[in-house]
């Protein structure tokens, strides 16, 4: 099959904005992209007696559009800051944007990367961890509530439909509801381990059926400091203070001496492997799942978006996509890609594409299980 390595963009910016990101893709001549509507779960304090004596905090949800590109290595930084200049992403509350190292398995994979290598001065900071997680529905907002007052990260949860153990289940599928949440944070790296912990907490991702989390590398990324609906009393708010010194500092380390991640993690029977990231035309991942499960693969959440096509003579690909995350060992990449072109994943019928990442760090109730034999 044919493969090739890329560079995944990922901006998650305000509904608002959508169209202004839109509109650079056009004029660059990037000819696809995916997006997919989430939102942004941010504090609001409502202050129950006068003089401010007594506050309570609740979440409000801002919608965002999750923008995913694909490039190379020399056109990386440009189409980066094209993309942070349209959203004036450096605004505490417009969103955020980071770029991971993936490989591409598809019949047409070169033709899915826009290359336009013009020199521009990299921008956003290294030193962070991306982290997936998919929970029950429900749970994404008590764990967004205490990374929120932690000031560790700004959440994006887009939802989905899970398959797996609930399917294999008979009678008491009823008991783990199908229905997921999908959260996406981007974390200091030091502060990635105690954050897994802390989602692992709150999601019950040690029980079966519950969901699996992981964290990925990200090469270089800008992260969203609004963490609060509340308007500043001062000058300047408190996000967009944070911001300046990330950008005095150069980096985002000065942060991590504030989290509270940082006490009393607990050791986790963590794992290494691939996330195998399958899109495909709408109604087609399901099938393929059902067939995988006989390499022992299950566990996945099938989501939706929609793939963009702005180069109108090129007809390749389906908008409407089903996507799903495998979780597998790196030593069967090679046999589970086999087997997708035995299953004609890769054909016109399904339209797959498949983008893979190595995980250095993933917990599930599977491998907890894993351990134990």
């Amino acid at each position: 099959m044919n493969h090739s390595s890329a560079i995944r963009i990922t901006a998650v910016v305000h509904k608002d904005l959508a169209d202004e990101v839109q509109r650079v893709f056009k004029n660059l001549g990037v000819s696809f992209f995916s997006h997919e509507l989430g939102r942004y779960p941010i504090l609001k304090r409502n202050h129950i007696f006068l003089l401010n004596l007594y506050s309570s905090t609740q979440l409000y949800n801002l919608p965002v559009v999750i923008f995913q590109v694909l490039t190379d290595k020399k056109t990386e930084d440009f189409l980066m800051s094209q993309i942070i200049e349209s959203a004036d992403l450096t605004v505490p509350g417009h969103g955020s944007i980071y770029t991971e190292e993936i490989t591409i398995y598809c019949p047409i994979a070169e033709n899915l990367i826009y290359r336009n290598p013009i020199k521009t001065k990299p921008l956003g900071f290294t030193g962070l961890t991306g982290i997936f997680c998919i929970i029950q529905r429900g749970a994404a907002d008590t764990m967004s509530h205490y990374i929120l007052e932690n000031g560790v990260a700004v959440p994006t949860i887009t939802y989905g439909v899970g398959r797996g153990l609930r399917d294999r289940l008979g009678l008491l599928r009823i008991t783990i509801p199908k229905e997921k949440e999908i959260v996406k944070l981007i974390v200091h790296s030091s502060d990635a381990e105690h954050a897994l912990d802390f989602i692992i907490e709150a999601g019950k991702l040690d029980l079966p059926g519950k969901g699996f989390i992981f964290e990925y590398p990200i090469k270089r990324g800008l992260i969203n400091t609004k963490i609060s609906l509340d308007g500043p009393k001062q000058a300047a708010s408190m996000e967009q203070v944070i911001s300046a010194l990330d950008h005095l500092y150069g980096n985002i380390d000065w942060r991590r001496q504030f989290t509270n991640f940082r006490k009393g993690a607990r050791k986790r029977n963590y794992f290494e492997g691939v996330n195998i990231h399958l899109n495909a035309k709408e109604g087609s991942v399901e099938k393929v799942l059902m067939k995988l499960s006989k390499l022992g693969i299950s566990g996945a959440t099938i989501s939706q978006d929609r793939l963009v096509k702005l180069d109108e003579e090129n007809n390749l690909y389906n908008p409407a996509r089903d996507s799903a995350n495998l979780l597998i060992p790196k030593r069967m990449l090679n046999e589970v890609i086999s087997e997708l072109e035995v299953l004609d994943f890769f054909t016109k019928e399904t339209e797959g594409i498949a983008y893979t990442m190595e995980i250095p760090r993933a917990f599930s109730y599977q491998s907890k299980l894993g351990k134990k034999k």
